[in-house]
């Protein structure tokens, strides 16, 4: 009888230890869910702050990490000569995303789109810090043809 008792026991700690995995997948998937639609709203943001030249409130809104990696003059020369070079953003679409999770850092997003311009057109990868239900850049890169020959 005792086995039988043990093994009821054991059934039962084994099926809330799954239903509390499940509970917790649920959560994160939800919350990641949040964090994404964050930070491909800010990647609006920022393409409408590119377009009107605002790449000191860019730089000044961005998570410190970016600012101990570049200096603001050079992350304004940057987006400067993106924006002088291909022109205003007429069209971006998504092409990939993921997320992570990291102890101590949070949420982060990297969000990889086609993006038309003006002039051009190019690949940018966005990575974003959810940080209190804010999107902050920590990282913009741009791979463009266009943007070299010009």
């Amino acid at each position: 009888m005792r086995s039988a008792c043990k093994c009821s026991v054991v059934g039962r700690l084994l099926s809330l230890a799954v239903i509390s995995t499940a509970a917790l997948f649920v959560c994160s998937c939800g919350s990641m869910t949040k964090d994404t639609t964050l930070a491909k709203e800010a990647v609006v943001g920022f393409h409408a702050q590119l377009d009107s030249g605002q790449y000191t409130v860019l730089y000044e809104a961005a998570d410190p990490k970016l600012h101990s990696i570049t200096s603001e003059p050079d992350f304004v020369k940057f987006l400067d000569a993106v924006h002088r070079k291909l022109g205003a953003v007429r069209g971006s679409n998504l092409q990939n995303w993921r997320a992570g999770w990291y102890a101590g850092q949070g949420t982060t997003i990297v969000l990889t789109y086609n993006t038309s311009f003006a002039a051009g057109s190019g690949t940018e990868q966005f990575t974003w810090h959810i940080d209190n239900n804010r999107a902050l850049l920590y990282g913009y890169h741009i791979n463009s043809a266009d943007l070299i020959e010009k």
